[in-house]
């Protein structure tokens, strides 16, 4: 009976071993089945990252070139400030109003990043640098929409309530092709804005906005640039 009863013991033994070889054989599997995944949908973020932030580097250009040409313009009337009547006419002063206010914004792409974060999937990126990246977009994308708000409003609010006691916004859009415009009956000769201090000084102040508008909207165009370089091995 004792020799049964050991033989018993040693074969339940046995069977136990047999049960924990077994499971920890499918956990190991379906891990390796998960990874397998992971790996699978890691390749698809990237892939749709790296084609996303390439959208986002034609807009970000676009972007930049208007808000440069704006600024230009704007410099260029700064440098005409109490010029005289007979220096002013050397000039086509509407086309340099009419570049001088921006209507460009900077609406990039987000789909992609949405729903990572949406669908709690940031943990299937392994690479921490694009990571830290991602999240750097998000804070940067508010901070380029914050300066450009400012400018927006400093353009509406201020330039564009003295200019229109000045010039002629109708004679400026014709810069613009729209089905408004032509020649105004209305118009005044420009000299007394260009001898104005109170639109120097705004004007001086919508420079300054330009520029640390322009120092976010780089800021952004310089991590589209290293989110593209790290996704670059999983283009499609």
């Amino acid at each position: 009976m004792e020799n049964k009863t050991g033989k018993y013991f040693k074969y339940a033994i046995g069977e136990i071993i047999l049960v924990m070889i077994g499971i920890l054989l499918a956990l190991q599997v379906n891990s390796w089945n998960q990874m397998r995944l992971d790996r699978i949908e890691e390749k698809t973020i990237l892939s749709n990252l790296h084609n996303e932030f390439k959208e986002n580097k034609i807009l970000s250009l676009k972007n930049i070139s208007m808000m440069q040409s704006a600024m230009s313009a704007n410099k260029a009337i700064m440098a005409l400030m109490g010029s005289s009547g007979e220096e002013l006419q050397k000039h086509n002063l509407d086309s340099l109003f009419y570049k001088s206010l921006p209507a460009s914004q900077f609406t990039a792409s987000e789909q992609s990043i949405s729903n990572i974060i949406q669908g709690g999937r940031m943990n299937i990126i392994r690479n921490e640098a694009l990571k830290n990246l991602l999240y750097k977009w998000q804070a940067q994308i508010d901070a380029v929409q914050i300066r450009e708000r400012a400018l927006d409003d400093w353009s509406y609010d201020k330039i564009l309530t003295i200019l229109s006691k000045h010039i002629s916004l109708k004679e400026m859009d014709n810069n613009g092709n729209y089905d408004w415009n032509g020649k105004s009956k209305l118009r005044k000769p420009y000299d007394p804005l260009f001898q104005s201090l109170e639109y120097e000084n705004l004007l001086d102040n919508f420079l300054f906005l330009h520029l640390m508008n322009n120092v976010e909207i780089q800021k952004a165009d310089t991590i589209i640039d290293q989110i593209i370089e790290i996704t670059k091995p999983y283009a499609e």
